[in-house]
């Protein structure tokens, strides 16, 4: 009996440590014309339920991109349910089965996903400089 008391309380921390949030769903119209548009394209996809790091890899790539690339129409930062029937083709695209960031243009792509979920909460100057020198490779192209 206590073993099955002591899974349930493991498996009901570990909902609420990924907490869901009812933030807004970025996969609208809008945001598909602004991806047509743009050259380079900063994409965070995440699923219903997130964790602090994962929260952290938006707010610190939302951030990034606009405290470095506001007045450049050439780089836009979305934020994608992958786990949301309207981005499902964006989401086989590169693959995305859990929280991920990715630098695209039309025709090369970059995952920042393992940076991101080391640096995001520890050093996210770091984190914040490698976004910033990969989005300027490829705008320099």
């Amino acid at each position: 009996m206590k073993n099955k008391v002591f899974v349930i309380l493991v498996l009901v921390f570990a909902l609420v440590s990924c907490g869901g949030s009812a933030e807004k769903q970025s996969a609208n119209s809008e945001n598909t014309v602004i991806a047509q548009s743009a050259k380079v394209m900063v994409y965070y996809f995440h699923g219903k339920q997130r964790c602090k790091t994962c929260l952290a890899i938006q707010k610190v790539a939302e951030e990034t991109v606009t405290e470095n690339f506001a007045e450049n129409g050439d780089v836009r930062f979305m934020e994608l349910d992958y786990s949301d029937k309207a981005n499902e083709a964006i989401a086989k695209k590169y693959e995305v089965a859990s929280s991920s960031l990715f630098i695209v243009t039309a025709d090369a792509f970059t995952n920042l996903t393992d940076i991101a979920f080391a640096n995001a909460l520890r050093n996210p100057a770091d984190f914040k400089e490698v976004i910033v020198v990969e989005v300027k490779k490829y705008l320099d192209k």
